[in-house]
């Protein structure tokens, strides 16, 4: 499977893999029969209760579909964090190449660029470009400086990997406002821990002392840790039980 190495903007390096075309069929064929439903349920209502005496809404039958797709795509896109729920059930989500998230303009750029490599060509341009392509970006992703990657579902779980917790259930968490804290944040926190791991230098142990010093400041604790792995740890124990 390919991936990607992402900085984010804590200067932290996170690999993805890279969402497999095969996901991505799946997810866009999940999308599409969900807009069609809704396509189709359009059309009984108006039918039903003959609320188009002039005629209007039916003159545009042929590019309802694509209304409805499009507006689909955008919407779950901009609300869900860069998923549908295709690509939510597939465990896939768009981002950043710089691992941010995608702005409002980005969002709609990949939706109008589905017309080119969805509609006019039944996904076939889509596919190539997914395949051939360094980082599997559509024409839209390209556009949009986008990237369709492949996340952990069970990321807590993950998370709970690398601490070989086995008496969870007995534990007391110590800061409970870690809580607040977001999963993708912990997430980072977590690959450093892992960086440091696997390669404890200098430079590895001065990205665990800023990620202290930040979540220091933002949990707002006085006392400021000696262990700088150990408080992330404890950290990233706290969040898992006080968030599963």
């Amino acid at each position: 499977m390919r991936s990607i190495n992402i900085r984010t903007t804590q200067n932290v390096i996170i690999n993805y893999d890279l969402a497999p075309l095969r996901d991505r069929f799946i997810a866009l064929f999940l999308d599409i029969l969900l807009a069609f439903l809704t396509y189709l349920l359009t059309i009984m209502v108006v039918t039903r209760f003959s609320i188009d005496d002039d005629g209007a809404f039916y003159a545009m039958v042929p590019y309802l579909m694509i209304l409805i797709f499009f507006s689909y795509c955008l919407g779950m896109e901009i609300f869900h964090k860069g998923q549908t729920l295709g690509k939510k059930i597939m465990g896939v989500r768009v981002l950043k190449l710089d691992g941010s998230e995608p702005s409002l303009s980005d969002f709609v750029i990949r939706s109008v660029f589905h017309l080119i490599d969805t509609y006019l060509c039944i996904g076939v341009l889509g596919a190539i470009f997914i395949a051939t392509s360094e980082y599997g970006q559509r024409m839209g992703d390209r556009a949009a400086n986008t990237v369709v990657v492949k996340l952990n579902i069970s990321g807590a779980f993950n998370l709970m990997d690398i601490l070989n917790i086995s008496t969870i259930d007995e534990y007391e968490p110590i800061y409970t406002d870690i809580k607040n804290i977001g999963e993708e944040d912990m997430l980072v926190v977590k690959n450093a821990i892992i960086k440091y791991r696997d390669n404890p230098s200098s430079a590895n142990a001065q990205l665990l002392n800023k990620l202290s010093t930040k979540l220091v400041r933002l949990l707002d604790i006085r006392e400021v840790p000696k262990d700088n792995l150990e408080f992330l740890k404890t950290l990233i124990k706290d969040y898992i039980v006080l968030t599963r």
